[in-house]
This record gives C-alpha cells, sequence and structure tokens, in this order.
C-alpha cells in the first residue's frame, strides 16, 4: 500500500453501512465501479480500499492514473507508483494517463524517466494522455516520438513541454488536442501534427512568448472549434501570422494581441467566435497610416471570414480597431448575427453603433464594462446613428451609478430601438435602500414613488421608440 500525503492521517476503519440500509455502491458490477473511478485522482482512488474487503484490491485494476507530485513526499513513492501501475497494465490497454508535477518539496523526476513512462503509456495504447510540467524544467522535457504513432490516443493535454517535429506523425483516433505554453523545434512541427489528425475536432493552444513559430497554420478538415490564447504583452514586436484552413469550423475563439495576421481560408461557417485582439497594433500604430493599407486588407478579410457568425463575444478593444478601420472602408455586413456581447474596458461605447449598423438582424445585446473602465479612448467621429430596429433585448451587466454616460447609453437603446422589448439594468449598491436587492420592472404606465431613486426618475423619463419596452433592474 502507497502512502499519498493527505492519507497519513485518515482512521483505517472499515466502512459499514448504517442499519437497515443497504451498500448499492459495492453492489455496482467491476466495470460501472471502474467508470465512476477513472474520474477520480489516483490518490482519492486509493483511499476506496479502505471502505470494506470488496474495495480493498479493486483500485488496483482502475486503468487510468492520475498523480500529481503534490500528492508525495518523497520522489522515490511517485516514481515507484507510476512503475507499479504501468507493470500491473502490462498486456492491456490503458484508459487514462495523467501526470503533473511542479511541487517545489518533491524533485521533479528527470527527463529521461519521464519519457520512459510515455513509451510505455503508447504501448499500452493509452487513451487520454495527460502530462503537466510547471516546474523550473519547463521545455526540457521534449516529447517522446512514440506518442506521435499512438494509433489509439483520443485526447492530448500537454503543458510546459517541447515537441520535436518529425514527418513519422500518425495520430488516426485523435479528437481533442491542448496544448499550453508548449515550444516547439522548428516552424512545422506543429503544423505537421496537427494535419497528420485527421478526425481532430478540438484544438486549443495557450502559446509561450518564443515558441519558435512565426507562422502557424492549422489545416484541418475535422476540426470543430479552435480556440488560440498568446496573452497581452504589448512589447512584442514581431510579426506573427495565423492561418486557418477549417472549412468545417464552427467555434473560433481568439485572445492575442501579439498575432499581426489572421488569415481564414476557405471561410468556414462559424456559428460562435470569441475575438480579443489588436492584430498587434501597437505603440500608436493606427490603420489610417500609409504603410498599414495591408493591415486594413487583412483586417477586412479576416472580418468576412467571421461575418457568419450567429453569436459573437468581441473586446472593446477589437471593437475600437474595428472601429478605425470602419473609417477608411465599408465594414462586412454581419446577416447572421443574433447574439453579440462587448465588453468595455472605457467609456468610448460610442464606438458601438458603427458596427450595430452592420448586424441588420441583432436581436440580443448584452454589454459589460470593466470595474474601474478609463475615461480616456479615440476620438470618436459624431455621425447620425440609425434606428436598431431588429433589437428586442438589451443587458447591461455593469453596476450602474447614473453617471451621464452611464446613462446617455441607455438613452440611446431607449430612443433608437422601436422594437426593444427589454432592457435589463443592474444598480450599484449605493443606489439601493434597505439591507435586501430587488427587482423593479418599469413600463410607461408606472410613476416614481417617493422612497425611489433619481435614477429610477431619470429612467422613468426617457423617451422610448418602443411602446412595449420595459426596463427590468
Amino acid at each position: 500500500m502507497f502512502t499519498f500525503m493527505d492519507t497519513a492521517g485518515v482512521k483505517r476503519a472499515r466502512y459499514t453501512s448504517p442499519p437497515g440500509e443497504v451498500d448499492r455502491l459495492s453492489s455496482l458490477p467491476d466495470c460501472l465501479i471502474f467508470h465512476v473511478l477513472l474520474n477520480l485522482p489516483t490518490k482519492d482512488v486509493v483511499q476506496t480500499s479502505l471502505l470494506s474487503p470488496r474495495w480493498t484490491h479493486l483500485w488496483k485494476h482502475v486503468p487510468g492514473l492520475d498523480l500529481d507530485t503534490e500528492d508525495f513526499k518523497e520522489l522515490d513513492t511517485f516514481v515507484t507508483v507510476v512503475d507499479s501501475f504501468l507493470e500491473r497494465n502490462r498486456g492491456s490497454s490503458v484508459h487514462r494517463f495523467k501526470l503533473a508535477y511542479d511541487s517545489p518539496v518533491v524533485v521533479e523526476p528527470n527527463t529521461g524517466l519521464v519519457k520512459r513512462w510515455l513509451d510505455a503509456a503508447a504501448k499500452l495504447k493509452v487513451k487520454h494522455l495527460n502530462v503537466s510540467d510547471n516546474s523550473s524544467q519547463s521545455w526540457d522535457l521534449v516529447m517522446s516520438p512514440t506518442v506521435y504513432t499512438c494509433s489509439s490516443l483520443v485526447s492530448l493535454r500537454l503543458v510546459g513541454l517541447t515537441l520535436p517535429n518529425t514527418e513519422s506523425v500518425s495520430l488516426p483516433s485523435l479528437k481533442a488536442m491542448v496544448l499550453l505554453l508548449v515550444e516547439f523545434t522548428n516552424n512545422r512541427a506543429l503544423e505537421n501534427l496537427i494535419s497528420k489528425c485527421p478526425v481532430l475536432e478540438n484544438l486549443c493552444i495557450e502559446r509561450s512568448y518564443g515558441d519558435g513559430i512565426s507562422i502557424l497554420r492549422v489545416h484541418s478538415k475535422s476540426l470543430l472549434t479552435f480556440m488560440h490564447d498568446a496573452g497581452n504583452n504589448e512589447d512584442y514586436d514581431e510579426d506573427r501570422i495565423v492561418e486557418i484552413d477549417a472549412p468545417m469550423l464552427i467555434y473560433l475563439r481568439i485572445s492575442d494581441a501579439r498575432t499581426t495576421s489572421f488569415i481564414i481560408k476557405s471561410p468556414p461557417s462559424i456559428v460562435e467566435a470569441d475575438i480579443d485582439t489588436v492584430f498587434n497594433l501597437i505603440s500608436g500604430r493606427r490603420l489610417g497610416v500609409a504603410n498599414e493599407v495591408q493591415k486594413r486588407e487583412m483586417v477586412r478579410d479576416f472580418l468576412i471570414g467571421i461575418s457568419n457568425v450567429k453569436d459573437l463575444t468581441i473586446a472593446s478593444s477589437t471593437l475600437e480597431v474595428i472601429y478605425d478601420y470602419s473609417r477608411y472602408v465599408q465594414l462586412p455586413v454581419f446577416r447572421n448575427l443574433f447574439l453579440l456581447r462587448v465588453t468595455f474596458d472605457s467609456y468610448m461605447w460610442e464606438m458601438l453603433p458603427v458596427f450595430l449598423e452592420v448586424c441588420p438582424n441583432l436581436k440580443h445585446l448584452v454589454v459589460g464594462t470593466s470595474e474601474n473602465p478609463k475615461t480616456v479612448g479615440i476620438t470618436v467621429i459624431a455621425r447620425p446613428w440609425n434606428l436598431l430596429s431588429s433589437l428586442e433585448h438589451v443587458d447591461i451587466e455593469r453596476h450602474l451609478k447614473g453617471e451621464a454616460l452611464e446613462m446617455s447609453l441607455v438613452g440611446y437603446f431607449l430612443e433608437s430601438s422601436p422594437n426593444l422589448k427589454t432592457l435589463v439594468l443592474s444598480l450599484d449598491d449605493s443606489l439601493k435602500k434597505g439591507e435586501s436587492a430587488y427587482k423593479l420592472t418599469l413600463s410607461l404606465d408606472d410613476a416614481p414613488k417617493k422612497e425611489e431613486s433619481d435614477i429610477f426618475i431619470e429612467l422613468l423619463n426617457f423617451p422610448r421608440l418602443s411602446s412595449s419596452c420595459k426596463i427590468v433592474v
């Protein structure tokens, strides 16, 4: 029996059901019990041996390992547990193999030892492989080539490793791949890996500052979701390119201030997108500058590539780039957009109407604001605002304090939306009377009451194009 750090104080007593109760869990067949235990960390699985004689050795036959060095006082015990698991499963298949080592208490296993474990897991036809290295030795471990040809692998999650480039890649069953802060030996390592996964559906990449890839080509005929995160380091001055050729893509998420160009080839029918990027427009660079013509064309092509979305979440920094772009070139029309979410980090919400004008069928708008929005931003050109004829529901998530800029946003929706049904607001706690929060629905027939704050009076006095509009607070 291996002793984990957090089981040292466990009282070793057999569990017995209270009188009159049936131990239904122990009566389940082994296959169902294994299915439950596969979703638990190994330290918890081992503890089930204390339940009853039925469970004493059951944990040893669970075809999954989920270990963290933080669960051990000594490295030797950690190594023994992993080796014992692989030895017990020799000749059979492994459902899950998960290792994490980032504890300052335990010395991390050397890279040669981890590579041996990965080779063994691949030979045991592992289905779900998860290796996380958050230690001081991150990126010293180069992924074993054996994993690249593991035909049984269904999901792969790697953190803090280095991936080599090899032509011998064959992952016919891999459907989900998550690569977090992974580095690559050359530009083609990741591109080659993605292209050799014929049934890959979900791909998530969080890139490190210097991952060795200047051009990332994501070519996949099966990919359904793609998430790309590269942080928001504004000091990054290299031009990086992401090229997406995935005609089946339905969900796209980008959180990346560093990448200069996003190219969407064979525009897919993206249903949902979450976009937070400024296309590496830093240090005062703007789309109006003469040498930024190519950048404007790239932004145009990117917007066309996502213009079929139905559900869009967009950062105000991206909206600022789009607004800047709209001064020089006409925006594409987002005809299918039904739900739009925008979170502002400043009070420059006046950029929003420019984008709303190209969303002729928008029904639901959610407007959020950071907790401490800035009062500075780009200069907004005064222009007449068109009617928001399709808009039916607006949620303003920021806790309003009744400030002029906030109330002007409320007035904009009420005065520009002839078919608006509901406008949902949330007031700052300082405006509420009494200890508990409350909910009020204000219609045109309501009259302000004496105990209501001035903000309610102002809301009731706003002119509205929609006679059926209700303000829900």
